[in-house]
């Protein structure tokens, strides 16, 4: 049996078409989506064109304008209702973000985006979730497995290493950045179904 797994490279593909018909379906024009979401109108016409990918801020805060999850941009929007999931290391969907040099492995499976959302990032020495904190619904809880990460919460900053969890309400402002001179590996759990 091979050891490669399943890669959404294609994800991110038709992202802008994606948004652009979310954001009519809800009635909204450029100008509207902006201004709840706080993103500028030319980044979304970018978005929407495929000129660029949101950075994860960005995304945060359209998927929170529009009412979605974050899965609705990587078109991962699991839609079966199942009473459970098994997820096999060998064969679990990993979703490469490299303009955030980020990689995410669904812990999910099938389970529609809902109460829980877990992943296991990647995140490359030096990386930041953004340069703006993020405030979105829920909880996040963050384990580290490898490497180390700091997490900025209400202007307060934490260092966390191996073996070491954060877990935040997300209406606080957060980041996170890679402190590691390497890679750095987490177990990341959401609620709300707001993750990627």
């Amino acid at each position: 049996m091979s050891d490669v797994r399943p890669q959404n490279t294609r994800a991110l593909e038709g992202l802008g078409a994606r948004l652009r018909n979310l954001r009519r379906a809800r009635g909204l024009s450029l100008g509207d989506l902006a201004s709840i979401s706080g993103v500028p109108p030319s980044t979304i016409s970018k978005i929407e064109n495929r000129q660029m990918n949101p950075s994860l801020v960005h995304a945060i805060n359209m998927a929170e304008a529009l009412n979605e999850n974050l899965g609705f941009l990587i078109d991962e929007q699991a839609g079966r209702d199942v009473a459970f999931t098994l997820v096999r290391s060998k064969t679990r969907a990993t979703l490469d973000l490299p303009e955030m040099s980020l990689s995410l492995e669904n812990l999910h499976g099938d389970f529609a985006p809902g109460i829980l959302e877990a992943r296991l990032g990647t995140i490359a020495a030096g990386v930041a979730s953004g340069e703006e904190p993020m405030r979105h619904v829920g909880e996040e809880l963050c384990h580290v497995l490898d490497g180390a990460i700091r997490y900025v919460v209400n202007g307060q900053s934490f260092d966390l290493g191996v073996g070491d969890t954060i877990q935040l309400k997300c209406s606080d402002p957060h980041s996170w950045e890679n402190i590691s001179p390497g890679t750095t590996r987490v177990f990341w759990v959401f609620s709300e179904g707001l993750s990627f």
